[in-house]
């Protein structure tokens, strides 16, 4: 039994690690996509964290059921139509593509804020440093990714509380904000989330735990995004927040936390940006070649990081959003279709039975 609690833990983790990335962790998304909507964008968070639990819920039971340990396999388990599977692992790569560019983004905004050097510089560091990993193809570095997300998730918590124990008194603005924006915020970050849930489905036995490991992870990105939006809202329109809001936030109050969230956020970058690139050069290294994918990969997100973390998430995040909406309604609506089906099969058994006993 201990044993499946740590497995949990780990898939817990895992999965929250995938939703946290960096632009989570800046605090640049909550900002975007619920904050500047007042006090009642709390019910988007609502939205958002259902969601995530629902979709994980749907892709562990599925796999864990199935026998299915890679995201392809589940999207033909699901939907059974070739071209359907084709369009989902493309948008899959975009989006992956997009948040290699945001990442390298961000990794260009916090060499400016912490070290003073140009973004351009801070881009180049990113991108060599990426390089290297992509380049050797080590992947042994991923697989402490649920560690890496235990570490960030407690340190967002402790900073979020840090602040909150600590801030200057101020009062919070209130506005009457629109809950879609939680649905599109889930709809982009569960774009590959998939990809990393269906690859640690082999840790789950069952639908149980499944559900358990689902209701975890959705709890914890709850708290997360609860303790963030409360901390910024606060300060929203009060103060200037910058591109990094966690980190402004962090620095505002002492040395020592802006370092400890720099590590931490860093770490986000790093783990955001090499998985997603693994991502992208595992569906196209067969059509285009491992190097060739990496270079043309690495040269794009460099030249995309110049539009800046903020626009980047503000735009090419939404528009990525809608588009996972469609998906993830999608897949929750064929997965309630098979639970229903499953369940006139088994009612049918059980009448079948009942008569033959007659």
């Amino acid at each position: 039994m201990l044993r499946n609690i740590s497995d949990i833990l780990a898939v817990s983790c895992g999965y929250a690690a995938a939703i946290i990335g960096a632009g989570f962790a800046s605090g640049q998304e909550i900002v975007s996509f619920f904050v500047k909507y007042g006090r009642y964008s709390i019910i988007g968070i609502l939205i958002a964290c259902v969601m995530f639990f629902l979709f994980s819920c749907a892709v562990l039971c599925i796999c864990a059921e199935n026998r299915i340990y890679n995201y392809s396999d589940f999207l033909h388990h699901v939907f059974r139509n070739k071209r359907v599977c084709k369009v989902i692992e493309f948008m899959t790569l975009a989006f992956a593509v997009v948040s290699i560019c945001v990442m390298t983004a961000c990794a260009a905004r916090m060499g400016s804020i912490i070290v003073g050097v140009s973004p351009v510089f801070g881009s180049a560091v990113f991108t060599v440093i990426c390089g290297i990993i992509l380049f050797l193809g080590n992947k042994k570095i991923m697989k402490i990714n649920s560690g890496m997300g235990a570490v960030i998730i407690f340190g967002i918590i402790f900073s979020c509380l840090y602040i909150l124990r600590f801030r200057e008194h101020q009062s919070a603005a209130v506005e009457t904000s629109m809950v879609v924006s939680g649905i599109v915020y889930a709809g982009y970050n569960l774009l590959t989330a998939g990809t990393v849930l269906a690859g640690m489905s082999r840790n789950i036995k069952d639908s149980g735990e499944a559900v358990l490991s689902s209701a975890v992870s959705g709890l914890l990105l709850f708290v997360m995004m609860t303790l963030v939006w409360g901390v910024l809202s606060i300060y929203y329109n009060k103060i200037n927040l910058g591109e990094i809001p966690m980190l402004t936030m962090t620095l505002r109050q002492n040395n020592a936390l802006g370092m400890f969230y720099s590590a931490m956020l860093f770490f986000a970058v790093f783990s955001t940006g090499v998985s997603n690139g693994f991502g992208v050069i595992d569906i196209m290294h067969g059509k285009a070649g491992r190097r060739f994918t990496t270079f043309i990969l690495l040269l794009l997100s460099f030249c995309m990081s110049g539009a800046g973390f903020s626009n980047l998430i503000n735009v090419a995040y939404r528009i990525c959003g809608y588009i996972g909406m469609i998906i993830v309604f999608g897949i929750l609506f064929n997965y309630f279709m098979m639970i229903k089906k499953s369940k006139i099969k088994k009612n049918k058994e059980n009448i079948s039975i009942k008569e033959k006993n007659i």
